[in-house]
C-alpha cells in the first residue's frame, strides 16, 4: 500500500501552495492522502454544494474545493458577482493564519464527559444518532465500493463518481497485495488491460454507429452542448459495461457514528485487504472528530467465524447436491421475465386496504384483524373506493400515505453489475446480493444490433468471455478474489423486499425515461408483474412510458439552461 492510504496514488492533480494548504487543513483532515474527512469548519450547505457536483468531475474533493475560489476569481473579472461578493482565498488563508485561538477546550472536555459517561457507562447508542461523519474515499476499486455501501441497518448516504459522464483509463485499475500474491495476479491484470483496451477502442466505433443511424440527431437540439452531453451519455451507457471492477472510482460517504462502528467492525473483519486496508484508515480519521463515540471499533471473531464456518458448509453440501460442473451460460439478451421472479407477496390490496381503515379508525379504535375482516368481505369496487379515496389526488411530489408501509412483495433480479450499483441506493427496500460474479454470464448492452456496431460487437464477445471463462475459474478456489476479474456487464443475483409505499417509489423512480435502461426495463417489468398480484394499487403508481431518447433530450436542455444561468 502506498502512503496515500489506498492502493493508488494520490487523485489531487497539482501541489498546493502555502495558502492553499493553511485553507484546505481548515476545512479538512488532510491534503496528502485519499482517505480523509470533512471538518466541521466546513458547513453542511457549502457540503451538499460540493458533493452535487462530486459524481461529474474527476477532480477530488479539495481540489473541487480549490476550483471555488476560481470559479469565484472568474465571476468577478466577468462582472457576474461585486466585489463585496467575492471571496478571496489569500484572504481567507490570512484571517485563519492570524485569528486568535478560541478557547473551547472547557466544552470540549464537558462534552467528552458527558458523551463518555452516556454513551461507555450507559450504552445510550442514540447518542450516536446525531453524529456524522463525513468520508471522501478516492482511488478505491468498484469492489469495494459495494462493501462500503452495503452497512447494516442501512443508514448512510454516498455518491460515486459517474461512469456516464466520466472516462476511465488503464492507470486506474486497482490491484491489491493479497490479489499481487495470489496465483491469479498476471491473469486478472491481463483481462483488467484487455478489457479497458476494448473500452477506450470503442468510443469512436460506438459513436459512428450512433450518428449513422441517428439515435441522436443535432437538429432537434438548440445546442451544441446538449447535443454532445446526450450523445455521449448514449456511448458511455453502452461501453462502460467494458469496465473491469477492479476499476478505480471515488466516492464521498456519510455515516452516521452508530452505523459506521458497527460497519467498520464488519469491514475490518472482511476477507479482502483493499477492504480491511481501507477500513483501518476510515477509523483513523473519524476519530479525529469523535473520538469518545468510536471507541468500539475491532476485528470481530464472530464475523469471521461465522464466515468460516458458512463458506465452508456450504462447499460441501453443493458439492454433493451438483456432483458435476454446470456449463456456463452465455446470455446474450435476457427476456425482460427472465430477470424478475416473485419470490412472495403479502396480499397487498388487502393489506393496503386494512391499513387504511387502521389509521383512520380513531373512533372505534379497530384492531388491524377487525379491520382486516372487514376488507375481506368487501366487493371490489369498494376496496377501489377505499383506495382512490387515499391515492386519487396524490401529486408527483405527495408521497405515499403512511399506512402503505405495512404488508410486503420480494423478488429477486437478476441484472448487471453497474444497475445494481444504482439500484442499491434503495435503503428502504431490504437486500441480500451475491456480490460481484461471473456465474450468470452477462447481457448485451443496448443497440449491439445496429448496422455498423459489427466490430464492437465481436470485440466486446472476445473479451467478455474470457473475463467469464477467468472469474468462472478463480471462483472455485477464491470467491472473494473472482469478484476482481469480473466485469459491470457481468450479471448478478439480488433479492429486494420491498413494503408497498417503497415499491411504488422505485417504479416511479427507476422507469423515468432518462435513466438507463438496464434497470428501466427490469421496473417496467416490476409493475406489469405487480399488476397481476395487486391489480387495484398498482393503477395509482405512475409508471413512465414515454420513449428514453426523446426525454434525455429534453433533462439535457433543462439542464443546459440551468447552467447557462449558474454560469458554469
Amino acid at each position: 500500500m502506498t502512503n496515500t492510504w489506498t492502493f493508488a496514488p494520490l487523485l489531487n492533480k497539482r501541489d498546493y501552495n502555502e495558502n492553499e494548504k493553511i485553507v484546505l487543513e481548515y476545512f479538512f483532515t488532510n491534503i496528502d492522502k485519499n482517505i480523509y474527512c470533512a471538518k466541521n469548519t466546513l458547513s453542511y450547505q457549502l457540503w451538499a454544494f460540493l458533493v452535487g457536483q462530486y459524481s461529474r468531475s474527476d477532480l477530488s474533493m479539495r481540489d473541487r474545493f480549490l476550483q471555488l475560489f476560481q470559479d469565484n476569481d472568474k465571476a468577478l473579472e466577468k462582472w457576474l458577482i461585486s466585489k463585496e461578493e467575492h471571496i478571496s482565498l489569500d484572504d481567507l488563508a490570512q484571517d485563519i493564519k492570524n485569528s486568535k485561538s478560541i478557547k473551547l477546550d472547557y466544552f470540549e472536555q464537558r462534552s467528552s464527559d458527558f458523551l463518555k459517561k452516556w454513551w461507555v457507562d450507559f450504552w445510550h447508542n442514540s447518542l450516536k444518532d446525531a453524529d456524522r461523519i463525513r468520508f471522501a474515499i478516492e482511488w478505491v476499486s468498484q469492489v469495494f465500493t459495494k462493501v462500503i455501501e452495503s452497512p447494516f441497518p442501512a443508514l448512510w448516504d454516498f455518491q460515486e463518481k459517474s461512469t456516464r459522464y466520466l472516462h476511465f483509463w488503464k492507470e486506474s485499475l486497482i490491484i491489491p497485495q493479497d490479489l499481487l500474491d495470489s496465483n491469479y495476479a498476471s491473469d486478472i491484470k491481463q483481462i483488467s488491460n484487455d478489457l479497458m483496451e476494448t473500452y477506450l477502442k470503442s468510443f469512436p466505433i460506438v459513436r459512428k454507429a450512433l450518428e449513422d443511424n441517428q439515435i441522436v440527431k443535432r437538429e432537434e437540439f438548440t445546442s451544441d452542448r446538449s447535443y454532445e452531453n446526450t450523445l455521449n451519455a448514449k456511448i458511455f451507457d453502452i461501453v462502460r459495461y467494458l469496465l473491469p471492477s477492479n476499476v478505480s472510482t471515488s466516492l464521498w460517504a456519510s455515516f452516521s457514528t452508530r452505523t459506521l462502528e458497527s460497519h467498520l467492525t464488519y469491514m475490518l473483519s472482511h476477507p479482502l485487504l483493499e477492504v480491511r486496508t481501507i477500513a483501518e484508515t476510515m477509523h483513523t480519521e473519524a476519530l479525529k472528530l469523535s473520538p469518545w463515540l468510536l471507541k468500539h471499533v475491532w476485528v470481530s471473531e464472530y464475523e469471521l467465524k461465522k464466515r468460516q464456518n458458512l463458506d465452508r458448509y456450504t462447499k460441501e453440501l453443493f458439492r454433493t447436491i451438483f456432483e458435476k460442473e454446470d456449463n456456463i451460460e452465455f446470455f446474450k439478451w435476457i427476456d425482460d421475465k427472465d430477470r424478475v421472479d416473485l419470490v412472495f407477496e403479502w396480499d397487498l390490496d388487502n393489506q393496503i386496504c386494512a391499513s387504511l381503515l387502521f389509521e383512520n379508525s380513531r373512533s372505534k379504535w379497530l384492531s388491524y384483524n377487525e379491520c382486516l375482516d372487514i376488507v375481506l368481505e368487501m366487493d371490489k369496487n369498494e376496496k377501489e373506493y377505499i383506495m382512490k379515496l387515499a391515492l386519487w389526488d396524490r401529486w408527483s411530489h405527495d408521497r405515499m400515505p403512511r399506512a402503505l408501509q405495512h404488508s410486503s412483495v420480494m423478488f429477486e433480479f437478476l441484472i448487471d453489475f453497474w444497475a445494481y450499483r444504482d439500484i442499491q441506493r434503495h435503503r428502504a427496500s431490504s437486500q441480500l446480493w451475491q456480490w460481484a460474479t461471473a456465474i450468470s454470464g452477462y447481457d448485451y448492452p443496448e443497440y449491439i444490433n445496429l448496422p455498423w456496431m459489427e466490430e464492437f460487437k465481436d470485440m466486446y464477445d472476445d473479451v467478455m468471455a474470457k473475463a467469464t471463462l477467468l472469474a468462472n475459474d478463480i471462483v472455485k478456489e477464491n470467491t472473494y478474489l473472482s469478484e476482481y476479474a469480473c466485469a459491470l456487464w457481468h450479471l448478478v443475483r439480488t433479492t429486494f423486499e420491498m413494503n408497498p409505499w417503497q415499491l411504488a417509489y422505485v417504479i416511479e423512480q427507476r422507469t423515468t425515461p432518462w435513466w438507463h435502461h438496464s434497470y428501466r426495463r427490469l421496473f417496467i417489468e416490476v409493475y406489469n408483474q405487480l399488476k397481476e398480484i395487486a391489480p387495484i394499487y398498482a393503477k395509482y403508481i405512475r409508471v413512465w412510458k414515454v420513449e428514453e431518447e426523446s426525454s434525455r433530450k429534453i433533462q439535457e436542455e433543462k439542464s443546459e439552461v440551468k447552467r447557462q444561468k449558474l454560469w458554469i
